[in-house]
Formats: structure tokens, sequence, C-alpha cells
């Protein structure tokens, strides 16, 4: 067996006997390493013999006569593998004669321990370099205490005997070797559970033994770095507490994100930091409310709202916070419509109808239920209709030449006239209609001139026959005369009579002769 990595134990050896198979520690591990051709042919070379004692030996020479109280016994009832014939009685056996028998059974008992022991060889090599001395040393001892049992009764010949101890330690290494994850996990569990109490001697020891078991486990490392920082970590949290409870959490906040940045997979660090933050929230939801709150008080809607917006977005399940938010835009809403209504108010004073009912259909937008914006839009709209009515009568006086026109505008005048109260405005476009309806109803003297020699027709009033001068009273508009005499061309004069300007003759004479054809 070869030699153990920790000093204070001494390795496995065998007595010094002839082992086909038992090299050295350092050999077998070369053997291992670099000579398998040179093993595979020592153990056929074992085969070889083992089969020549087993089948051929025995036609070789006669069988002994056994006696029933020579029968070969186990020497150990507890020692694992077949029934071996004790010392004694192969040393009896041998007296008889049976020297060949006796070989036999010791070279069966001599390639079993031989096998064991290579596993034992494999065992405490894989326990090694899981680094047993640091977990398992009480076990370890007792493993290697039983293999040097082992040798010993080996070096005697006392095979079955050394089977039985050397059965025994690679029982205990086996449970070693079996219970190592389990081992790393419970350390690791330990160990992450101390760097949450804050309990650094106790988090190494646990990192320390994980890292002898797997000494590249990334976790095992991170770990022991943690362990490392954890007296500093612990320093800043313990001050953000104390910070924390004096209400001052800002500060807090700083010293945990320092905590952090040693050790960003601190739990307690973040934790504490979440509170904090949370303490931040708290108090910067608290403000914002009570701005909100302050500014309602001074009618500052707007300001209000965004002082309750702010809040909401701290804490967006917020009754409160919503409830100012709705409350400072309800207020909002009800100044714009009173400056709304107010604005249509002045439009109407001022008759400025369009103005009024704009500024009424805005309120209604706001708010469709209100009553008096409702009456007002009606009523300033009656008005803006008679307004622009009026204006386009005066903008085109000539239509009231036409006596329909005129009946129509001057009925609608009447009506108006029946309104209590006419502004200034719709009295001035009352006084303007009024004139021009009254110039659209008084005739106009218009002179005519002809040869007497072409009959004068003028449309709208009839037949004026042959002169030589004619005056007639006209309502003022748009007129037609036509004159005719036979062999010369019609003639056809339109003219219009304005009651605003003086009027020149109108000649009416038809003196085209006809040519007619030859």
């Amino acid at each position: 067996m070869t030699g153990s990595k920790d000093p204070g134990f001494v390795s496995i050896e065998p007595a010094a006997v002839e082992l086909t198979a038992a090299a050295t520690g350092q050999e077998q591990k070369k053997a291992r390493g670099g000579k398998r051709p040179m093993l595979w042919l020592g153990g056929g070379a074992v085969l070889l013999v083992a089969a020549i004692v087993f089948f051929l030996l025995p036609r070789w020479i006669d069988k002994p006569v056994v006696e029933p109280s020579k029968t070969v016994t186990r020497s150990d009832p507890d020692a694992p593998g077949p029934a071996r014939p004790a010392p004694d009685t192969l040393g009896s056996t041998a007296a008889t004669g049976d020297a060949p028998w006796r070989k036999a059974q010791q070279f069966a008992l001599r390639k079993e321990s031989q096998e064991i022991l290579q596993q034992l060889l494999d065992a405490q090599e894989a326990l090694e370099e899981r680094g047993v001395t640091a977990w398992g040393r009480k076990q370890y001892e007792q493993a290697l205490e039983q293999a040097r049992s082992g040798d010993a009764e080996y070096s005697r010949q006392n095979f079955t005997q050394a089977h039985g101890h050397y059965a025994r330690a690679l029982e205990i290494f086996t449970e070693l070797l079996q219970g190592v994850e389990e081992l790393f996990s419970d350390t690791m569990e330990t160990g992450n559970a101390a760097l949450t109490a804050g309990d650094a001697a106790t988090a190494e020891k646990a990192f320390s033994i994980a890292l002898a078991i797997d000494p590249i486990d990334r976790t095992a490392l991170l770990g022991m770095e943690r362990v490392g920082t954890l007296g500093e970590v612990m320093d800043l949290v313990d001050r953000g507490d104390e910070l924390l409870r004096d209400g001052s959490a800002e500060e807090a906040k700083a010293l945990y994100q320092q905590a952090l940045e040693l050790d960003g997979h601190s739990e307690r660090a973040r934790q504490q930091l979440q509170s904090a933050e949370s303490r931040i929230s708290e108090n910067a939801f608290n403000l914002a409310m009570s701005s909100g709150f302050r500014l309602l008080e001074q009618e500052s809607y707007a300001q209000a709202q965004e002082a309750f917006s702010r809040a909401l977005k701290l804490k967006p399940r917020s009754r409160d916070a919503r409830s100012g938010v709705e409350q400072a835009q309800h207020r909002i809403t009800a100044e714009k419509i009173n400056g709304l209504l107010k604005q249509a108010e002045t439009a109407e004073q001022n008759e400025d109808w369009q103005e009024a009912v704009s500024a009424y259909e805005a309120a209604l937008k706001l708010d469709n239920n209100l009553g008096n914006a409702r009456e007002g839009k009606r009523r300033a709209a009656l008005r803006n209709e008679i307004h622009n009515k009026i204006e386009q009568a005066i903008a085109q006086p000539e239509r009231l030449f036409d006596q329909d026109v005129y009946n129509q505008t001057a009925a609608f005048r009447d009506k108006i006239r029946a309104l209590s109260k006419p502004g200034p405005v719709l009295s001035g476009q009352l006084a303007k209609l009024n004139r021009l309806l009254v110039l659209a109803d008084t005739p106009v003297t218009v002179r005519f001139s002809s040869d007497n020699l072409t009959r004068v027709t003028l449309y709208k009033v009839g037949e004026l026959g042959y002169f030589t001068s004619k005056s007639l009273s006209l309502r003022p508009g748009q007129y037609v005369a036509v004159g005719r005499r036979d062999g010369y061309r019609d003639v056809r004069v339109e003219f219009f009579v304005d009651p605003d300007k003086a009027m020149e003759p109108v000649v009416v004479s038809s003196n085209e002769k006809i040519a007619l054809g030859r």
C-alpha cells in the first residue's frame, strides 16, 4: 500500500512474503498508470498456475483420507469469503503428507488477500484525494490499524485472519467513501447557515472541510471568500441597522450597499437594503400625500394632482393616493368648467355669439350633464344664427330689390324686434337693415328716351309703346328694356336702379337696319 499523504499516518504495507501481485504502493501506482500489459501477463500466469493446482495436481497424486475430525473449517466465522482451513489444520494435513493440497489452499487464500489488498490501496488513494484526514481521521486510523493487523497475520501465513482484517479495513474505507457526498452537502449547508448567522469561525471550519473534499468547488470557494469579508460586512450591516432605527434610511441604505459591494451574496445585507428602500419609499409616499392635501387647500389643483400622482407611483395600489388624484382632477375639471362658463357669459354680454357657443361646447365636453351649459349653448346658437342672417342681408343689399326676398327679410326683421333687450350690436344691425329695406321699397324716377319709331317694352312693368321721352317711378333693382322696329334689329338695354346713385336717361332706339338678300 502507498504511503499516506498525511505524515501522521502509516501506510498499509503487507508483510514480506511472496505475493505474486503484491507490489509496493509506488510500484502498483506505476503498474496502474503505465504497465498494464505486465499486469495482464502476471494475472494470466497466476490463473494458469491455479488451473494446474486445481484440475491437474489432484490427478497426479493420491487423494488423502480426511477424517471427520480433520475437516477444514473457517478459522474466523466473521471473515467474508469461502471457508478456509485453519493454520493448525493445514499443518496437520501437511504432517499426513498432503503438501499439495495445503499449497493449493494457501495459494487461493493469498490470491484473495492480494485482491482485497488492491481494493484497499485504491480506496485509500481515493480517500486521500478527498482529504479524508480533515473530516474522517478517526475512522481512517481504525482502518489503517485493521490493515496493519492484516499485514501481521499475512506475514505469519494466517491468511484467513489476514483476509478478515483486510475486509474490515475495506468496509471502513467504503463507508467513508459512500458518505463523502452527503458530508459535503451537509458541510456546505452548515457553512452557508453560519455565514447568514455571522459566525465566521464555524463557516471557515465548514468550508475548509468542503474544500478538502472538493478543492475546486465554486460554491465552497465562494463561501471561503465570503468568510474573509464577513466581519466587515456584518459591521456595515449593524451600523446600517442603527441608522435605520433612528430614521436615517438614506444613510442606512448607503451602508447596506457598501456591504453588498463587499459580499454580493449576503442575504442579510440584501434584506436590510430592501427594508431601507421600503422605508425611503414610505417616507416619500407620506410626503407626497401631505403635499397633495396642502395644495388642495391652497386651491393649487394642478400641483396637488402632480403630488398625488407621485404618491400613486410609489404605491400603485394605494386607495388614498388614487382618491387624491381623482379629487384633484375633479377640482381641476370644475375650475375649467367655471372658467368656460364665465367666458361664455362674457361673450354673450359682448354679443360674440360664436365665442359663447364654443365656450359652452367646451364645458359640455368636460361634463355633459351641465344644464346651464346646455341652455346657454341653445340660446347663444339662436342669437348667432340671427346675427349671421342679418349680416348676410346687409352684405347683399341688392337681394332686397327682389320682392320675395324683400318680404321675407321684412318679416324676419319684425320677428327680431320682438326680442327683449337687444344689445348694441343687434340694435346696430337692425338699424342698417331697416335703412336698406326702406331704400329697397322707395321708388326712383327713371327717364327713358327713344326715336318714336321703336316700340319699347319694359320687363316687370309692361309695354311703354312709342315715345321720344318718358319718365317712370321704379323700385330699386335690375331692369331690362327691349325695343322693336320693323326692318331693324331688336335692341336690348339692361340697367340697374340704385336709390343711392343718380340715373342717366335710358335710351332705347332700334336703328340698325336689317340687310335684305339679293
